[in-house]
């Protein structure tokens, strides 16, 4: 498994990432979560090893990541980085025996992704002469060609449309179930919650929330209920700390303290008009996220 243990870093007075330590397990989906500037982009960096930390250790079953290691790690990047006037097939030959394949090994898998992700008819082709959708979808299959035993995806879904969202995140589960340990950094909390067992919440480079995600929210102190979107509201203004979000489908979301018994809500509600939806639901990873993150100006 990945280990940070009180990994910092920092540049010149810039505290980047401070103490930080979690475990991203074989098999699972780790969430890393935090605002631009937060020290997401240097923790990444210092797993693969492109930046060496301060203080602390970042291992790799139990040993610390060096060169060697790194080469069997997967890479998603933010920014994409395919040669755009080069053979697609001649590109992941490469990437493939950078990581140690053999070029018969990297032939063939290439053909078993590509006809996975629908791009059969573009082995041919050059990233230049493909959509922007298929040329991530491209990039996806050199960061897993070589089956890595752990993924590093930063914002893996972006500029991605619902459908081929929908094939990345097959994929991401496909590799789950083989063994592989996946670290999904991203800002669509969705799809982050749909996928990631475990999350570290990085804020102001330090880790404001970790671990499991089911247990996080088992343990959160306010509760949720959804309930129809009547015209008016204010009824819960008699319910101290009651707030209410406006919701898709004319549903709305309250957060209530843990002293609000939410079958007064419900009775409330009825009072008022005809409700036709009521759940009593568990927090959000969006709830948990807004509640760790706090703008500049808050913190200040």
């Amino acid at each position: 498994m990945l280990e940070l243990d009180n990994v910092s870093k920092s540049f010149g007075s810039v505290q980047a990432v401070s103490d930080l330590s979690l475990v991203a397990r074989p098999a699972t989906v780790f969430g890393l979560l935090g605002p631009n500037g937060a020290g997401k982009t240097t923790t990444i960096r210092m797993i693969l090893d492109i930046l060496q930390p301060d203080r602390g250790e970042v291992r790799w079953t139990g040993h610390r990541v060096d060169a060697v290691t790194r080469r069997t790690f997967g890479y998603l990047p933010e920014e994409r980085g395919l040669y755009p006037k080069d053979k697609i097939t001649e590109q992941l030959l490469f990437f493939g025996r950078l990581h140690g394949m053999s070029a018969a090994d990297a032939r063939a898998r290439m053909q078993q992704l590509f006809e996975a992700f629908g791009l059969t008819d573009k082995l041919g082709s050059k990233p230049v002469e493909l959509s922007k959708g298929n040329q991530q979808k491209v990039q996806f299959i050199a960061a897993i060609l070589h089956r890595p035993p752990l993924l590093v995806l930063d914002e893996p879904f972006s500029g991605f449309d619902p459908i081929n969202v929908e094939v990345v995140k097959d994929a991401v589960r496909d590799l789950v179930a083989a063994g592989t340990a996946v670290l999904l950094s991203s800002h669509r909390m969705e799809q982050v919650e749909e996928l990631c067992e475990d999350i570290c919440i990085i804020d102001r480079s330090r880790a404001v929330v970790n671990g499991s995600l089911k247990e996080i929210k088992r343990s959160w102190p306010d509760r949720f209920v959804h309930i129809t979107q009547l015209p008016d509201m204010s009824f819960l203004d008699a319910f101290p700390g009651a707030t209410v979000r406006p919701g898709a489908n004319g549903i709305a979301a309250v957060r209530l303290t843990p002293q609000t018994d939410p079958a007064a809500i419900l009775r409330a509600a009825v009072a008022i008009g005809p409700v036709e939806h009521f759940e009593i639901a568990e927090p959000s990873l969006t709830d948990i996220y807004l509640h760790y993150v706090k703008p500049e100006d808050a913190a200040a």
